[in-house]
């Protein structure tokens, strides 16, 4: 069986194969080498791990984005800030939006339904979002042209004449405001707020504390990622059969049960018996009562100090 590359070309950003001439600072700065050693390709399709994964984690924050611009802009009241605008004394006119936050939820939308259509087998174009759509109703319609495609994705992934383009319209980051904008555009300009935490285990690939967890948002997976410069492990919480989702799982808080009022302080004891409190540290001493963690059982105390009583009488 023949080898089999990513599609995209790619190289691990930094890192120096025997047969290339680059290392390590060619691969930063304003105009980073793209690499020219092919990566081997997951298993299955034609990209890497790293581009599948990428590619993935876009999709599934898709209908996310389009949300969040949705929620910053009201669609309705769009404008382009570089056009001429004549003053009015009016208090009714809103303040302008900017234009980019439709056209980049409008173009991912249009992009991904179109994908969504030709996965599926229906031969019509992609549509773009409602007129006016607010924020719910725009994530639910890319959320259902999402869920189309990655049902499809390994399919999808492993066909050369389209995982390249499909890439192109979704992991792409254009200099400035594209003509059409993708997904990663979008999560560059307009990042979602989210509240990552350090996982309470080392990372299965180096061995060191650095994975790094993203909770997953509206049913989708949780993700795991190194940080470590030399590891690029990555999953989610699907993955494996559920097994990161368990190996990563936030350690459960420690039970706190509620106060029962019959345990007693010294003082408590000694106030319901009527005696001194050196009268009930006496009875620990005689090992009479069995205090735990400075408190002391109800019934207890009222046994000792009946017994007590009938030694007097």
């Amino acid at each position: 069986m023949a080898e089999r590359y990513c599609i995209r070309g790619c190289v691990v950003s930094g890192e120096h194969y025997a047969a290339c001439a680059h290392s390590g600072p060619d691969y930063t700065g304003m105009f980073p080498c793209r690499g020219c050693v092919m990566v081997e390709a997951r298993d299955g399709v034609l990209l890497c791990e790293r581009c599948y994964r990428s590619l993935r984690r876009h999709l599934e924050d898709a209908a996310d984005i389009v949300g969040h611009l949705r929620s910053i802009a009201d669609p309705t009241k769009a404008a382009v800030f570089d056009r001429i605008r004549v003053q009015s004394s009016s208090i009714e006119i809103p303040a302008p939006v900017a234009a980019d936050l439709i056209d980049a939820s409008n173009d991912i939308t249009t992009t991904l339904n179109m994908w969504a259509n030709h996965v599926a087998g229906e031969d019509r174009p992609g549509a773009g979002l409602p007129a006016g759509a607010m924020a719910d109703a725009a994530h639910d319609v890319v959320q259902l042209a999402v869920d189309v495609i990655l049902d499809e994705l390994d399919r999808l992934a492993n066909d050369s004449h389209q995982v390249y383009s499909f890439c192109e319209g979704v992991m792409v980051v254009h200099k400035d405001a594209p003509d059409v904008w993708t997904v990663a555009d979008a999560a560059v300009r307009w990042p979602l707020e989210d509240s990552p935490r350090w996982a309470q285990a080392a990372c299965p690939v180096c061995d060191l504390m650095a994975v790094r967890i993203q909770p997953g948002r509206n049913g989708r997976p949780s993700r795991y990622r190194c940080t470590t410069d030399a590891c690029e492990w990555e999953a989610n919480s699907k993955d494996d059969g559920g097994l990161w989702a368990s190996v990563f799982a936030e350690p459960a808080p420690a039970e706190v049960r509620p106060h029962d009022p019959r345990w007693l302080t010294l003082a408590d004891a000694a106030r319901l018996v009527e005696r001194t409190t050196g009268t009930v540290r006496n009875w620990v001493t005689q090992k009479l009562l069995a205090p735990e963690m400075g408190r002391y059982w109800q019934d207890d105390v009222l046994a000792v100090a009946a017994q007590k009583r009938g030694e007097a009488a």
